[in-house]
């Protein structure tokens, strides 16, 4: 197994645990804040499968049907899970906003094993965002990328449920379902970069920084080629180049082949 699928295998355990304590602790002291995190856990529990098993089809060899190979595998699980989030975002902050309204009851038991499972539940998140942004950064991997965010946004959302319960301990339990519109909002913005992250790699974007790195890197060879095309696209953390370049006329093919090969080694080196 590599070490991405065992990264992500060890985030679906965290999913899993967080899901569980987060939604007994939240039903049982009435904090929707604490529900609304729980949520949240259950699409990084989705978005930790769709990981595990979207790594392992990025992870195949280019064949005859994908010669690029299977890289934007990872781009569609991340897609997938920040599309999750959004709509589960909303029901949050309906619920949430139902609550300070009065429609709904917003009746807070912030017990002292409440604060407890609190603790539990930031120290999990911060160890599970460290070790996936490790390891993304490490693989170039952009679905552990994804994961890693979420992950932080999990860690975020919870010290602001720990406020909201702290203000219902306070006598103020509005608190929590402000927390609850917190946490939903703060998911959105993850799922709206995310989106537009994957998005891009999907329609072929083509990467501003990669392409400025290579043309100017394809200027520094000497003897001096002329640049006619250059076109690139990036999927799963790799850059992929097709260039066409120029040589002297009265070069001779082997002049023009060692070009081309000091031109791709030099593309590599920068992407």
């Amino acid at each position: 197994m590599t070490p991405q699928r065992r990264t992500a295998l060890v985030s679906i355990g965290a999913a899993g645990a967080l899901v569980a304590l987060k939604l007994g602790t939240g039903l049982a002291s009435g904090s929707l804040g604490l529900v609304s995190e729980a949520l949240h856990s259950g699409t990084d529990l989705v978005a930790a499968l769709l990981t595990f098993f979207a790594i392992g089809v990025a992870g195949r060899p280019a064949d005859e049907g994908h010669q690029y190979g299977h890289g934007k595998a990872e781009h569609l699980a991340a897609l997938g899970e920040a599309t999750v989030l959004a709509l589960v975002s909303l029901a949050v902050a309906a619920l949430a906003v139902t609550r300070l309204s009065g429609t709904v009851d917003d009746a807070v038991d912030p017990a002292w094993w409440v604060f407890a499972a609190v603790g539990l539940i930031l120290a999990i998140d911060l160890v599970r965002t460290v070790v996936s942004l490790r390891t993304a950064r490490r693989y170039r991997s952009e679905a552990l990328r994804s994961n890693a965010l979420h992950f932080g946004s999990d860690f975020v959302g919870t010290l602001a449920v720990l406020a909201g319960l702290l203000a219902a301990t306070a006598g103020l339990p509005e608190g929590d379902s402000i927390a609850a519109l917190f946490v939903a909002a703060l998911v959105l913005v993850a799922a709206a970069r995310l989106i537009r992250r994957n998005v891009d790699v999907l329609m072929d974007r083509a990467p501003a920084d990669a392409e400025e790195a290579a043309r100017a890197a394809i200027a520094r060879i000497d003897p001096p080629v002329e640049l006619s095309r250059l076109r690139l696209r990036q999927a799963a953390g790799r850059t992929f180049a097709d260039v066409v370049i120029s040589v002297p006329p009265g070069s001779a093919v082997g002049q023009g082949h060692a070009i081309a090969d000091r031109v791709e080694s030099e593309l590599e080196r920068v992407l």
